[in-house]
């Protein structure tokens, strides 16, 4: 009996609890459970999982009713956010009784909370249910957006004095009302900030000084700056979201990729986003009841994934993310909620436009695709004129465009266009440019036929007027170069696909013996020669190990050398023998001389130079 009692216990059991770190804000309760509740429900507001916060927030209140922040919370997370607003129809959904968003959730629960205060109840939380009061009403009217600018007021009053100059959470509500103002418009188009982007920096840098890792703070701060000069990226913050400890928050994480992948560094941008990814699926195989708004910011991540991917040149990924696209927006979640078609619908022409984008376009296009009215509108549009958008990559004729569409597929002809400098062992590293092609239409490569190439809109990073250069990091990939502004600088990849790599290897080769042959063919030809034709016909094996730089590669260098340098002693010997058997027209001395010659045209190949042949 007592084994049934604790299985059936055990199936009324919650689902482990989400990992979100140790945040706490304390409030006036005494119940240990409402507490814990409302901390979750903070986190969740502050990762914008608004519909999961109100639920905590909820259950805070059952906890305890007498909690007046529970309430609060229950108010403040049904309410507009930088992500959500006006602009994007977020007052016409709140005019609803019920559910998410509900501003007469919102009202109730700010009636309740206002009853919740008593003469003990501390000044701070009297101050908050106060300042929230005034951004809501019920029923709504077509003037509700305005009340933010009360609510804004209200707040920035409340940061400035003096006893909530230390309080992060304080400046971060304060800062979260300010930039809502002007929703992804902080910055003119000469990137100079405007007034909101002013106000806001305030209470941002006085939260940020009482706590550098606070969620918020750090999340609003890294949407501050994006839309501003590269230079000036907070970069604090954005690391202090990687290493966040609310390791189940996904837009937490995924948050430093927006910095990311404006420096170039997309193999950044793709890691923050496959763990965003992973968290948020986490989060919908506990609560797939609450997961209908918030499933904008899964897609989000993965459509972030699929661009930094194609900036990096890594189409596998890129094409992956589109299929994770595909899987997540099936039919029974796109019904879940009558805005959720229109919205997503342009999210599923991932996978053609990453097609037609790459050089395998024409195949992948001709996937056939679902009979879906929801998802058949962006497909056709990019089956049908993904084509000539993606024409500038290819060389052919296009309509008429602002900014031509990147392209990854692999570029033959690209230089390397570099330096070198002094490294490990005399191997040295290897500091290389972008450089432009054409008129709008910046490349970035290495060697030729090697590496995927890059062009289209965002040909400006890193900035406009910066040297876009890369350094090797001794493992023969390329890091940013940290000389552009705070982070700045490209990021090559480090390589096409294996089987590309291979194919291109095989083909320098063979241009290589043949332009030796044909080097050997002439008449008195030398050995200079002969290694004056193999380096022009591609970099030799050995020079390409010395080029990556590190010690790792130097042990490989010297077998080379220590091979060839046995070379004259084999051919000499084969040739000798040979010698014996032919007559005198085969000599051994014939043989010593055909031998040396064959050590100084591989040492040629291997770009040793004349002394080893020597």
């Amino acid at each position: 009996l007592r084994l049934a009692l604790r299985y059936i216990h055990m199936l009324d059991d919650d689902p482990p609890p989400p990992t979100l770190g140790a945040y706490t804000q304390p409030v006036s309760t005494t119940v240990r459970e409402c507490q814990l509740l409302f901390d979750r429900g903070c986190v969740w507001a502050f990762s914008l999982h608004r519909e999961e916060a109100v639920a905590c927030f909820q259950r805070a209140a059952e906890a305890d009713s007498a909690c007046a922040m529970a309430h609060w919370g229950v108010a403040f997370a049904n309410g507009p956010d930088y992500n959500w607003n006006e602009s994007a129809g977020f007052f016409a959904a709140a005019a609803q009784h019920a559910g998410y968003p509900s501003f007469k959730v919102a009202a109730d629960a700010l009636e309740r909370a206002a009853a919740a205060l008593t003469d003990e109840s501390p000044q701070r939380e009297r101050d908050l249910v106060g300042a929230l009061a005034l951004l809501f009403e019920w029923p709504v009217t077509p003037t509700a957006a305005q009340r933010k600018v009360a609510y804004a007021d209200a707040m920035q009053a409340l940061a400035e004095r003096p006893n909530y100059a230390a309080d992060a959470d304080v400046q971060a509500l304060a800062a979260d009302a300010v930039m809502s103002l002007a929703p992804w418009a902080l910055y003119g188009a000469d990137q100079a900030p405007t007034p909101v982007a002013v106000r806001a920096k305030a209470p941002l840098e006085r939260g940020l000084a009482a706590d550098p890792a606070h969620p918020y703070l750090c999340h609003l701060r890294v949407h501050l700056d994006e839309m501003g000069p590269r230079a000036r990226f907070h970069w604090p913050s954005a690391e202090a979201l990687r290493r966040t400890d609310a390791t189940d928050a996904g837009h937490l994480l995924h948050m430093p990729s927006h910095l990311d992948i404006q420096v170039g560094d997309y193999s950044a941008a793709m890691q923050a986003n496959r763990e965003a990814i992973s968290a948020d699926l986490r989060q919908l195989a506990r609560a797939p009841q609450r997961f209908s708004i918030y499933s904008g910011y899964v897609v989000h991540n993965m459509e972030f994934l699929a661009w930094a991917a194609m900036l990096a040149g890594n189409k596998g990924a890129a094409l992956a993310a589109a299929g994770q696209i595909e899987t997540f927006l099936d039919e029974a979640r796109l019904a879940s909620n009558p805005m959720l078609p229109a919205f997503f619908e342009s999210y599923l022409a991932t996978r053609p436009m990453v097609a037609s984008l790459s050089a395998a376009g024409r195949s992948e296009s001709r996937r056939p695709q679902e009979a879906s009215v929801a998802r058949s509108g962006a497909r056709a549009v990019w089956a049908l004129g993904g084509a000539p958008l993606a024409a500038p990559a290819r060389g052919r004729a296009a309509l008429p465009l602002a900014h031509p569409l990147p392209s990854f597929r692999p570029r033959p002809g690209l230089r390397r266009e570099g330096r070198r400098s002094g490294g490990p062992g005399g191997a040295g590293g290897v500091r290389g440019s972008a450089h432009a092609d054409g008129a709008g239409d910046t490349r970035l490569g290495r060697s030729a036929g090697s590496h995927w190439a890059l062009s289209g809109p965002f040909s400006d990073l890193p900035p406009t007027g910066h040297a876009a250069e890369a350094q090797h990091d001794g493992r023969g990939a390329l890091r940013p170069d940290r000389s552009c502004g705070a982070r700045g600088g490209a990021l090559l990849p480090r390589g096409p696909p294996r089987g590309e790599l291979g194919r291109a290897r095989r083909r320098r080769r063979k241009v290589r013996r043949d332009a030796v042959r044909r080097a050997r063919r002439l008449p008195d030809a030398s050995a200079p020669d002969v290694r004056r034709a193999a380096r022009r016909a591609g970099p030799p094996r050995a020079r390409r190990a010395a080029v990556r730089g590190g010690p790792r590669h130097l042990p490989q260098e010297r077998l080379v050398a220590r091979r060839a340098a046995a070379l004259p002693r084999r051919g000499g010997a084969r040739a000798a023998a040979e010698g014996g058997r032919g007559g005198a027209g085969r000599g051994g001395g014939g043989g010593r001389r055909r031998g040396a010659r064959e050590l100084r045209v591989r040492a040629g190949e291997l770009g040793l130079g004349e002394a080893t042949g020597a």
